[in-house]
């Protein structure tokens, strides 16, 4: 969503402006209605992220939204405060996530916790689709539903520190590449958000980051880059979003 959203503030255009705002509602309605409290969340750090760059106004209008579907959808608002009754911690604790990552440290523990329980072998689609182990009262094989805690159980240690590191590094690549982006660009201070960014690659860039942070968020709760296309997305994204900082170093010196 914040990859389309970005285009509503660099087009110049008004229809096309219009069309990217059109896209923007039909994906922001499709996370919604996935019913998934991963994605809504990832949503809701991916808009506060967007809006901290480009446009605070829109922390105040996600919020009346947020409050309107509260309001006039109750199937939503029953599956949010569901979360806080105790029929879902006993739910969780019986067949749940709390069930899942409790077993997955334990496994970490019993096993090498500095090398993991081996690639492959738990918490994800390749260990269901391979079951090597038997199970037992004490092991079944299941999805962890939360991305970092399965490569910390089959890595150990040493896998979650690496790639901490590398996701870092994307973070730190994507802030610089922003700041590249908006070097040379002088705003008034009374300049609308919607027409000061025009043509502006900052837009791009923010929007690139914004979504690709909320898929890290969504990984908290699920398996996200279980799925071969996404992690190709990501990392392809990723190098998009570095190549326009390069561009715009570029622009600037000529």
């Amino acid at each position: 969503a914040p990859c389309a959203a970005s285009m509503v503030y660099y087009f110049r255009s008004g229809w096309k402006k219009f069309a990217a705002l059109c896209v923007t509602g039909c994906i922001c309605l499709s996370i919604l209605f996935t019913f998934s409290r991963g994605s809504w969340v990832g949503l809701v750090v991916a808009v506060v992220l967007f809006s901290l760059f480009l446009d605070k106004r829109l922390i105040g209008m996600m919020g009346i939204a947020m409050a309107g579907v509260l309001a006039l959808v109750p199937s939503i608002t029953n599956r949010l405060t569901y979360l806080f009754t105790p029929e879902y911690k006993v739910a969780s604790e019986v067949g749940g996530r709390a069930l899942r990552w409790a077993t997955g440290k334990v496994l970490l523990h019993e096993n090498s916790a500095w090398l993991g329980f081996g690639l492959g072998r738990f918490g994800g689609a390749v260990a269901m689709n391979n079951q090597v182990l038997d199970k037992t009262d004490e092991f079944e094989y299941f999805y962890m539903d939360n991305y970092y805690l399965k490569t910390l159980v089959e890595m150990g240690y040493l896998g979650i520190i690496f790639y901490i590191v590398a996701l870092v590094a994307f973070v730190i690549m994507a802030l610089r590449a922003i700041r590249s982006c908006n070097e040379g660009r002088a705003y008034g201070l009374y300049d609308d958000a919607l027409t000061r960014n025009d043509e502006n690659l900052k837009c791009l860039a923010v929007g690139l980051f914004a979504g690709m942070t909320g898929v890290l968020v969504h990984c908290y709760f699920e398996n996200i880059f279980e799925e071969p296309y996404m992690m190709a997305y990501f990392w392809g994204l990723a190098a998009a979003l570095q190549r326009l900082g390069a561009i715009s170093r570029e622009r600037s010196k000529t």
